[in-house]
């Protein structure tokens, strides 16, 4: 019985290894039709376009269009898309049918850094840096004022890899827990950094600024400030104070216009 069984299982065994070898002959030697880029998340980032990542597939003037496929250098495209800034990764392959596949993700934006010196920078969710684009600008929270990013993390490299001390680490924690929050979410637009490197968040709802102080202890700090805005504010009224204060601690303070 073990030996009919084995005999009914060759066949297969033999067809799974040689017909694979002859489908990619039969790719390879396709010549390319088409290529057919594809950016993953294109509904919710605006940072690349198909035209863009074509122009660099082809920055060195040769038209892939009707060249074998088994003349193009795959994971040199690969190379040559991944140092786009802008992207998370990127896949390229071919199919059967000559079609050259380019699948781009982009990186996932949280915060917009405005350095001291104007600089514009984003900041995805990973820590990496993203160029500041004048033809897409996604709706973040804005961090500006005396801020300043790193020139490794400018090249290349994640803030999260740098001492936390830095002013765009601390910035980076506090945007994190805000924008996993609805509350909050919905709440601030914009975080001012003064010269004392104290947080100033400023709110979409209302003219006060909150001065937030160091970003020590902000869990706390943002559990009484939620219950302030929840009880407090819908008492006594939302433009009753231009300035809450939380950098003295264990208090609340404001002032009254």
């Amino acid at each position: 019985m073990r030996i009919v069984r084995k005999i009914w299982w060759l066949p297969l065994v033999v067809y799974m290894t040689i017909i694979p070898s002859f489908i990619s002959d039969k790719v390879y030697n396709e010549a390319c039709r088409e290529i057919r880029i594809n950016i993953l998340d294109s509904t919710l980032y605006g940072f690349v376009s198909p035209g863009t990542l074509l122009s660099i597939i082809q920055a060195d003037n040769t038209s892939l269009l009707g060249r074998k496929l088994n003349t193009i250098d795959l994971k040199h495209i690969e190379k040559n898309l991944s140092a786009v800034r802008e992207l998370k990764g990127v896949e390229v392959y071919i199919t059967v049918d000559g079609i050259l596949h380019v699948d781009a993700d982009q990186r996932d934006p949280v915060m917009r850094v405005i350095t001291s010196y104007g600089n514009n920078y984003y900041i995805d969710k990973d820590g990496f840096v993203i160029p500041h684009s004048i033809s897409y600008t996604p709706h973040l929270l804005v961090i500006s004022g005396h801020i300043e990013v790193p020139d490794s993390c400018i090249l290349g490299k994640s803030i999260l890899e740098m001492d936390n001390e830095l002013m765009v680490n601390k910035a980076f924690s506090i945007v994190k827990y805000i924008n996993e929050n609805e509350f909050w979410d919905r709440l601030f637009e914009q975080i001012w950094i003064n010269e004392k490197d104290e947080i100033e968040l400023v709110p979409r709802l209302g003219d006060q600024i909150i001065k937030f102080g160091d970003a020590g202890n902000y869990e706390w700090k943002f559990m009484v400030l939620e219950s302030f805005y929840r009880q407090a504010l819908p008492v006594m009224g939302w433009n009753k104070y231009d300035e809450i204060d939380l950098r003295f601690e264990g208090q609340l303070v404001c002032r009254k216009k």
